[in-house]
């Protein structure tokens, strides 16, 4: 808005300057008739070097008024213009900064100030209709993903728990061992996202409220030392630089889910016969992974985002390590080059 009165405030400096260079001729015309009018009628005569004179003073003179009453009139109406502006903006603004802070998440339907225009009555009714029935459809949805996670459970367990108990049978062919294991493979993949959702809905009701200081050096030492097998088991060289004593405020499971999925995703992302880095220092933490292309960023921290079209994950371990970074205001960012991935946690330690 600033922008658009500042444009109209431009314009109007351009017109009164355009003005004021008209206005003088036409001035000096009017002024010099008169005033050989006045000296006609007492019968004044002046010299060629005197009415030149009087010429030139008359034109300073009115040049003078003009650009004093101009810069008044301009003074004036900049001081008068902000003071209605605001006046007239300030339930606008009061909505806007309502919006910006608006988070869909807490589900806290933001009150607007009242006001007595009617454009911006009818705009806060609008905005006060719009995020009510958004509020309603997050809920609605929000309850369903967690009533659906959670009855799914049970069924779930079962079916593996038979599964697992078919595959001991001896009568089983090669082939039926084989598709059993394949969907086994599939209920586990199931299994992990309905984990994951009943995390995520548990972290957003705020059951993970409790805050410790936390040592992250030793506990980024365990995951390492427990995630070494598997990328070793993969053909990955994986090295870190932790220097001891570096804590951060927060959940430890909640911690733990953070470094657990940043370093299963760099497992999961890197090159055959690649190389992992984890790099500790005070309020940062950079996990790096060899790789052949970037993954699509637009995508990489939402629910079910596909990140890349070659190794299709569950698209919830990097969701819930935003959700996590989010809650205590901590940031992740990715970037890619030199044929390299980094993911970067920057906390306050």
């Amino acid at each position: 808005m600033s922008k658009l009165l500042n444009l109209s405030l431009k314009k109007m400096i351009v017109f009164a300057v355009t003005v004021l260079v008209c206005s003088i001729p036409v001035y000096y015309v009017i002024f010099t008739k008169l005033w050989q009018m006045e000296l006609d009628e007492h019968h004044i005569i002046l010299t060629d070097e005197a009415g030149r004179e009087d010429s030139y003073l008359i034109i300073v003179i009115l040049t003078g008024l003009t650009v004093l009453f101009l810069v008044l009139l301009l003074v004036g109406f900049i001081l008068l213009n902000r003071s209605i502006s605001k006046r007239l903006w300030k339930p606008f603004y009061h909505s806007l900064e309502k919006i910006r802070h608006f988070d869909l998440n807490q589900r806290e339907k933001p009150s607007f100030e009242a006001t007595e225009i009617d454009e911006f009555k009818a705009l806060n009714q609008s905005l006060d209709k719009l995020i009510g029935s958004s509020i309603a459809a997050y809920n609605q949805q929000k309850e369903f993903a967690d009533n659906a996670s959670h009855e799914l459970q049970t069924p779930l367990a079962i079916v593996q728990s038979k599964l697992e108990l078919l595959m001991q049978n001896q009568s089983l062919t090669t082939e039926q061992y084989a598709i059993i294991e394949e969907t086994l493979k599939a209920l586990s993949r199931v299994t992990r996202i309905n984990k994951n959702l009943l995390l995520l809905t548990k972290i957003e009701n705020s059951q993970y409220m409790d805050r410790a200081t936390i040592d992250l050096s030793a506990l980024l030492e365990e995951t390492i030392h427990t995630f070494t097998p598997f990328a070793q088991s993969k053909d990955l060289e994986l090295s870190s630089a932790i220097p001891p004593g570096i804590t951060l405020e927060g959940n430890r499971i909640l911690v733990e889910i953070v470094l657990n999925n940043l370093i299963t995703n760099a497992i999961r992302y890197c090159t055959p016969q690649g190389g992992i880095t984890v790099n500790l220092s005070p309020g940062k933490l950079v996990i790096a992974n060899s790789g052949l292309e970037k993954l699509r960023q637009e995508q990489l921290f939402k629910r079910f985002g596909t990140t890349s079209s070659t190794k299709p994950g569950t698209g919830l371990g990097l969701a819930l390590v935003k959700q996590i970074s989010q809650r205590y205001g901590w940031e992740v960012r990715y970037r890619f080059e030199n044929n390299c991935h980094y993911f970067t946690l920057a906390f306050q330690s």
